[in-house]
């Protein structure tokens, strides 16, 4: 009885395992979902933020400060972890003109000035695996920057007024963090180089400064997934 208990024992093992365990073991892992959606989404967004002007002599001399606020908005598109974005910004502010000497010392000339620039904005950047549970979603981006400036003042003359348009180029990095399926809130920094703009004249000739960008920090309100 023995014998036979141990032939049927080794003629077990040399069979074949069931077509089902094969298949199981054969199975491959399951795909990983993507980290972004790969249809379109269009997001609006609003936001605001404060720039560190590359110039920061000649503002602060006209304006009293070397950076300022502004506020803007525009639209966003994703698709994967590609995006798009149009936007635009506006910053005002009052000052007065100003002597400036070969010293650099600044003379206020008691002349009101008006100081408007508003940046049309499109970059073009991608998105990185989310983190902390698809809640925070850094991302990196560059882009054109169309930036329209005007200077008016208080008894001007015909031509001491500027209104002109300049080309430069921006980065920006940040993360959005998702506070709800259909909002979330953006923070980035930006440095945005717009050369050759001013430096003709005035205070930014005397201290030899001609570019409109700086540095800023944004905070944006995004609705859409």
């Amino acid at each position: 009885m023995r014998t036979v208990l141990l032939a049927l024992a080794l003629l077990g093992a040399a069979l074949p395992a069931p077509a089902a365990a094969q298949t199981s073991a054969r199975r491959p892992a399951a795909r990983q979902a993507p980290a972004y959606p790969d249809r379109l989404q269009i997001r609006p967004f609003v936001s605001a933020g404060t720039t560190w002007f590359t110039a920061s002599k000649t503002f602060k001399a006209v304006l009293g400060s070397g950076q300022g606020q502004d506020f803007g908005g525009g639209l966003n598109l994703t698709q994967g972890p590609a995006w798009i974005e149009v936007s635009a910004r506006r910053f005002s502010k009052s000052g007065e003109r100003v002597f400036v000497t070969t010293g650099g010392q600044v003379f206020p000339l008691g002349i009101d000035t008006d100081i408007t620039m508003t940046p049309l904005e499109v970059a073009a950047g991608w998105r990185f695996r989310p983190l902390f549970g698809a809640r925070v979603r850094p991302q990196l981006g560059v882009g054109y920057t169309r930036l329209r400036y005007e200077e008016s003042a208080a008894f001007a003359q015909d031509g001491d007024d500027v209104n002109e348009s300049f080309n430069g180029f921006h980065v920006v990095g940040g993360a959005e963090v998702r506070l709800h399926r259909w909002v979330g809130v953006a923070g980035e920094v930006v440095w945005t180089s717009v050369a050759d703009a001013i430096g003709k004249g005035g205070a930014s000739q005397a201290f030899d400064e001609d570019n409109l960008g700086g540095t800023s920090l944004r905070v944006k309100l995004v609705i859409g997934r």
